[in-house]
């Protein structure tokens, strides 16, 4: 790696802007892969490649998947960690493409070990992969990904969250459970912090997270999103990673919230959807919706530089229309903390009350609560609220989706037929619903459902038909009507996968749909 692009690197985090902090430097693969060996293994085939970055602490790799089966599976390990092993189906990587490229999950070391496996049957014949980039990364989990191994950067007054543990009780183990890491990969590869939040629907838990709006900012970008859960020191000050928890998948940007006009400012807040579900131990924290004054005291908790969970208690020094100003008695917040969760504590435990956006503090004037220069910005998740309500109170407006289903659906047993659906945004996420199938003569049939969500997730109502005067200059769209001829129920069961029930000319079906 050229010292220059690493010198890069330490300049743009070094610099006060609107970016989380940088972690990795992609680079272009010049040579190709090598073609794919396959060795029989019990059930099926496997081949085996590296890819490396010479002097890289971790990588991750872009890889171009449309010379496998969707029956594949991927799976990865890094030379330095090479037992810990992460399994991706092909099918799943596909729907977690970012301009085209899957890209693997982050794998300690300079060396990123490759499988693929395919099931016996499967023609190997012209299978292959590419790896047409990679992302060169700086540091990694074993260095706690400490940047000062790579660039000389650290931030020494942040506490561990271990250390207060005693002091401030289960209620703050809750809190610091619901905090995770964010690593996605965009040009590069980035951290930041957010928070797992809770909702008002008994029965879901929707993993929605709470982060600032370029954590990250474009949806391709989320869909690399890799979280870690549990990364904190094993005890006070130890400085040693504690056994955490990889959580791929990527995520769902459902809510940003950038700049409303008429003003220039907003909070810079964003709420993500995890497409997996955090592991056990994860804490999906609460939240409140009133406004903090001058004075109370709070809690943040962070991943600063990305590294090891770490924690900072301070007061609210001065409300903004958009931002908290919070002042550190102990410990601090960087804007390299970016995404750090803000919290108070209330009768239900710790309550999040923002996330951070920028800061002015450093670790020398932490203590000092008057200091111009021991100030850290918060969005206001009370600013917010009007805005993210659909999401975190969804009682408020009824049954709704917990994803965006937009896009084609159709049964891999039965082609030929199938759904095109489209969503509306929040907060009423109304679904557009085509169904196009075959009627009693074997003719092609297009029925559009008039339905309303009924459930969470659950889509039901009248299938109807349409007849109109001939297509044409002359046609008229008033002439269009309407019957019903049937009624169907979709049930969505994950952002991919879904049970549909109906009735149509005289047949009652239920049948397992996927999207393509």
């Amino acid at each position: 790696m050229d010292p220059k692009r690493i010198l890069e690197v330490q300049e743009r985090n070094a610099r006060r802007g609107n970016a989380p902090v940088q972690l990795g430097i992609n680079r272009t693969v010049t040579a190709p892969l090598p073609a794919l060996q396959w060795m029989p293994v019990g059930r099926g085939f496997v081949a085996r490649l590296q890819v490396t970055s010479p002097d890289a602490l971790g990588m991750r790799v872009g890889l171009d998947l449309s010379m496998l089966p969707g029956a594949a599976e991927l799976r990865f390990a890094g030379d330095l960690a090479p037992g810990r092993i992460t399994r991706v189906p092909v099918a799943k990587a596909r729907t977690l493409l970012a301009e085209g490229l899957y890209w693997s999950p982050p794998t300690d070391g300079a060396t990123q070990v490759i499988e693929v496996f395919v099931p016996a049957g499967t023609e190997i014949a012209g299978l292959a992969l590419a790896a047409p980039e990679i992302s060169h990364l700086l540091t990694n989990a074993q260095e706690r990904f400490s940047l000062a191994k790579a660039i000389g950067m650290s931030a020494p007054c942040n506490v561990d969250t271990r250390c207060r543990e005693e002091a401030l009780g289960q209620d703050f183990i809750n809190a610091k459970n619901a905090v995770t890491l964010l690593v996605f990969t965009e040009r590069g590869s980035f951290g930041c912090a957010g928070t797992l939040l809770n909702d008002t629907d008994p029965d879901t838990q929707i993993p929605y997270v709470w982060t600032t709006h370029y954590c990250p900012r474009f949806q391709a970008a989320a869909n690399t999103l890799v979280s870690y859960w549990g990364f904190e020191a094993t005890a006070c000050g130890s400085g040693v990673a504690a056994e955490h928890v990889v959580l791929g998948g990527g995520a769902e940007i459902v809510f940003v919230d950038e700049y409303r006009q008429p003003g220039p400012f907003s909070t810079e807040s964003a709420i993500l959807r995890l497409n997996e579900h955090p592991p056990a131990g994860a804490y999906y924290a609460g939240w409140n919706t009133a406004s903090l004054a001058r004075g109370d005291s709070v809690v943040s908790i962070q991943h600063p530089f990305a590294d090891l969970k770490k924690s900072s208690l301070g007061q609210m020094r001065f409300p903004g229309d958009h931002h908290y100003m919070v002042g550190w008695a102990s410990g601090t917040a960087v804007w390299e903390d970016r995404g750090a969760g803000l919290f108070t504590l209330g009768e239900e435990g710790y309550q999040l009350r923002g996330g951070l956006v920028d800061s002015f503090a450093s670790c020398a004037n932490s203590g000092d609560l008057s200091h111009n220069e021991n100030l850290s910005h918060f969005s206001r998740f009370d600013a917010a609220w009007p805005y993210v309500k659909a999401f975190l109170d969804p009682e408020l407006l009824g049954p709704r989706p917990t994803r965006n289903y937009t896009g084609a659906w159709y049964s891999p047993e039965e082609p030929g037929w199938g759904l095109t659906l489209h969503q509306y945004p929040q907060p009423q996420h109304n679904l557009f619903a085509m169904f196009f199938i075959y009627d009693q003569a074997g003719q092609a049939q297009w029925l559009e459902l008039e339905g309303s969500w009924t459930a969470t997730d659950v889509r039901s109502g009248n299938l109807l038909q349409s007849t109109a005067g001939p297509w044409g200059p002359a046609y008229n769209p008033a002439n269009r009507q309407f019957t019903v001829a049937g009624n169907a129920t979709l049930a969505f069961t994950s952002n991919t996968t879904a049970n549909v029930t109906f009735t149509v000319n005289g047949a009652t079906r239920s049948i397992s749909l996927q999207k393509l």
